[in-house]
C-alpha cells in the first residue's frame, strides 16, 4: 500500500515490479482520488480502492 504522493507511489511501483519479476501476484491498495488511481493500472498492477483521511487536530500526542 502506498499512495498520495510520488514520494510514496514511485518507490512502491519499483517494489511491485521487483516482486512481480519474481513471480508474485501484486495488488495495490490506494485511493481513487489520488495519483495512484491512474498511474498504478498503467503499470499493469491491479488496484483496490479504500477511503482514508488524515488525523485532524493536535495529532496523536494529544490523545
Amino acid at each position: 500500500m502506498a499512495g498520495g504522493t510520488g514520494g510514496h507511489v514511485f518507490p512502491g511501483l519499483a517494489v511491485a515490479h521487483h516482486l512481480m519479476a519474481q513471480g508474485w501476484q501484486v495488488r495495490w491498495l490506494g485511493t481513487a482520488d489520488r495519483m495512484e488511481a491512474d498511474l498504478v493500472p498503467k503499470h499493469g498492477i491491479d488496484i483496490d480502492f479504500i477511503r482514508i483521511s488524515g488525523l485532524r487536530g493536535k495529532g496523536v500526542k494529544a490523545l
